[in-house]
């Protein structure tokens, strides 16, 4: 078994007890460097640690992390929470071996806190996939049916710029307000903005809040 381990949105305080724990028994870690950043602490001498640069050498490491879990403790590390948007590679994983999650707190999470929106009257939506034309029917329709949204932009195809141009070509209103928070729980940095004003690049490591 492989536990796909969600390490929260980045500060180590946002760690959660379990989380903590399974990384400080692993053997064998595979993470992107935003993660491994945000656990290195906690990490034991003689671990074995692989940074995932693209998906080829991610396919050679879960073919390796397969061959040793039925003996070592196998961990792979999710930013924030695999569930909000990382099940594409949760799936990948299944095809190696089996997966149980250890959920994390969403950077999502974080952005609904600081805009003080509630969970109840929103709509998430992730863009972290790799085909998104349902996820912009899905955002269009949250928008229209007048509920707040939680938006993970893409990076680097489909960032705030570009979803403010869609939104508006499909007739949502430029007055809308919207909430960009970048680097949540590090160096962060708040934008609020209407929608017609939203022109800049931003980071990759951001979230959008659109008002209702």
């Amino acid at each position: 078994m492989i536990l796909a381990v969600g390490v929260g949105p980045g500060a180590p305080e946002y760690l959660t007890q379990k989380a903590k724990q399974a990384i400080q028994s692993a053997d064998i870690i595979l993470g992107f460097k935003p993660s491994l950043n945000t656990v290195r602490g906690f990490i034991r001498e003689g671990t074995e640690v692989f940074e995932s640069p693209d998906h080829p050498n991610e396919e050679k490491y879960l073919k390796y992390m397969a061959t040793k879990s039925k003996s070592k403790k196998c961990v792979v590390l999710f930013v924030g929470d695999p569930n909000f948007s990382g099940y594409e590679f949760v799936d990948k994983i299944s095809r190696f071996d089996e997966v149980e999650i250890v959920p994390g707190i969403s950077s999502i999470q974080v952005a609904a806190s600081k805009a003080r929106v509630a969970f109840e009257d929103s709509v998430f939506v992730s863009f972290h996939k790799g085909t998104i034309d349902s996820a912009k029917g899905d955002l269009l329709t949250a928008i229209k049916s007048g509920k707040n949204v939680l938006l993970l932009p893409r990076p680097f195809d489909f960032m705030p710029k570009d979803i403010a141009k869609f939104l508006l070509e499909n007739g949502i209103s430029p007055e809308k307000e919207v909430i960009i928070y970048e680097y949540l729980t590090l160096n962060e940095k708040m934008t609020n903005k209407r929608l017609g004003d939203i022109k800049e690049e931003f980071s990759d490591v951001c979230v959008m809040v659109i008002k209702r």
